[in-house]
């Protein structure tokens, strides 16, 4: 009822307006082109003048865009817009008429205003203007008493191609809201016979997490380089974070490796970031899904480097922040070659998901393919008989 009302009311509006704007005298082009010079001159009793002898020709051009998803009015007040923009632009030295000059500003304010309103979904003013021609298309075939025309005949009638008619059936379909009832009796909303699948289920989460804790635990069985084979592989890691020494005996590595490995991927992406060695590590840290890894860090390892701190300064607090809506870290870790990525990875106990493949681990460990995959296998067979006696 209130949208009826609505209609009501803007042709009360609109019938009005036109009355009065037919009541404008229109300008002989001597007096259009001393209007323009004026209007250069910041002259705005010209500006309002120019405008006015000409808003007839707006409502005339809006007329072409009508009954589409905006209201007429609004299509003439963008179109207004429009014109205003081109009278403070006019030069009427160019010998040109003002409403030759105009038409094109006042067809893209029109067409602005379809992309904006005209849907849920912004279009580009290009897109709307083709998106409108074609339910005009569609319009004039069933005036004439045919059926639907078929997107070869659309696109024959438009010169576009086949799959751009298609794309903008697409989205020129009929948009429902979430919260709209299905029916009167049980008022039901449309939101609630949705299946959501864009966050996992409790339960599921549960059980990913349930196969890591046992894989984990079978893991425990395995020599060194078995265990850290398949947790590079598979991205399976228990989330807490290393120590130095640690990551020397898991990786086989000289400790001196590891700090200099580890320091040169630090500095990269401190510097790519601008932020301090510290603030890397809380925004490291936060990614962990281990609640006690950041205790671990800071108060149980006993092998950080001087200076580091858990004390963030409160007016760096909102560029972290960002930082951290953004995924920024992550980012410029995910560029680092393949070595210096792993070992600041272990460092932070923040390995999970990453799937490594036989030539990158071979490359960290210094191994062919060939024994890799060797190894690898070795040790799921373990995990299986690991399995089969439980």
């Amino acid at each position: 009822m209130a949208r009826y009302e609505e209609r009501d009311d803007s042709y009360d509006l609109l019938n009005q307006y036109l009355h009065e704007i037919a009541q404008v005298p229109r300008l002989t082009p001597e007096r259009e082109r001393e209007l323009g010079k004026r209007v250069q001159e910041n002259d705005k009793a010209a500006l309002e003048e120019l405008v006015k002898a000409n808003l007839r020709f707006v409502v005339s051009y809006a007329k072409k865009y009508r009954n589409s998803h905006v209201l007429f009015l609004d299509l003439i007040n963008e179109g207004n817009i429009g014109l205003i923009h081109a009278a403070k632009k006019f030069d009427p030295d160019k010998n040109v008429k003002f409403i030759t000059y105009a038409v094109w500003w006042i067809r893209q304010s029109i067409l602005h205003a379809l992309s904006e309103q005209g849907g849920a979904f912004r279009l580009p003013p290009k897109r709307a203007n083709l998106m409108y021609r074609l339910e005009r298309a569609i319009g004039a075939a069933m005036t004439d008493g045919k059926e639907i025309p078929t997107a070869d005949e659309l696109a024959a009638e438009l010169g576009i191609s086949v799959k751009e008619v298609q794309t903008l059936l697409r989205a020129n379909s009929d948009n429902f809201s979430l919260n709209a009832e299905l029916d009167d009796e049980s008022h039901t909303e449309l939101a609630e016979m949705i299946e959501q699948t864009s966050v996992p289920s409790a339960e599921d989460t549960m059980q990913v997490q349930g196969r890591r804790d046992e894989l984990l635990a079978h893991m425990s069985e395995l020599s060194p380089k078995e265990r850290l084979v398949l947790s590079l592989r598979h991205g399976v890691t228990d989330n807490v974070p290393k120590r130095l020494v640690e990551l020397s005996a898991f990786l086989n590595h000289p400790r001196e490796k590891i700090v200099t490995v580890l320091r040169t991927a630090t500095t990269k992406v401190c510097e790519a970031l601008s932020i301090t060695h510290s603030e890397l590590a809380q925004l490291l840290l936060y990614t962990n899904p281990n609640a006690k890894a950041w205790w671990r860090f800071w108060y149980e390892l006993g092998d950080l480097d001087d200076g580091m701190t858990p004390e963030i300064a409160r007016e760096r607090m909102p560029a972290l922040e960002l930082l951290k809506q953004q995924g920024a870290v992550q980012k410029t870790v995910e560029s680092l070659p393949i070595e210096e990525k792993t070992i600041l990875r272990l460092r932070y106990g923040v390995l999970q998901d990453d799937e490594l493949t036989l030539r990158d681990i071979g490359e960290i460990l210094g191994l062919s393919r060939e024994r890799v995959r060797q190894i690898e296998s070795r040790a799921e067979a373990k995990c299986r008989r690991s399995v089969r006696r439980r």
